[in-house]
């Protein structure tokens, strides 16, 4: 896992962006040995442009560029920047909170 701030490589569905890859003439297939995921505070990831690109989830056969026991799941290839998490997305917690609160308040006021 790397520190907040940007990585480069293959982002998957499963929000990590994998950093380790073979290459053949060009063509770039990515392995499962180590991926960058978000840090603590922050949502997803963004990047200008992307490229399509997989990662084999097995052994990786470099003569010709095979995933070997295992499965293959495609993504997006770039350059990735981490993106905070905004307050919008936790109001149902603050709201929850002052709910909670506003119970106690009550039931004290009601025993009084």
């Amino acid at each position: 896992m790397f520190a907040q701030g940007t990585a480069s490589g293959c982002l998957l569905p499963d929000n990590k962006v994998y950093t380790t890859y073979t290459s053949l003439a060009g063509l770039r297939l990515y392995s499962n040995s180590s991926s960058a995921s978000l840090s603590s505070n922050y949502c997803n990831w963004t990047s200008a442009s992307t490229a399509p690109c997989s990662v084999c989830f097995g052994t990786i056969n470099a003569v010709g560029l095979l995933c070997v026991g295992g499965t293959t799941v495609n993504g997006r290839e770039g350059v990735f920047t981490m993106v905070e998490c905004g307050l919008d997305g936790q109001t149902w917690l603050f709201g929850a909170a002052a709910s909670l609160f506003s119970i106690f308040i009550f039931r004290k006021n009601k025993k009084l």
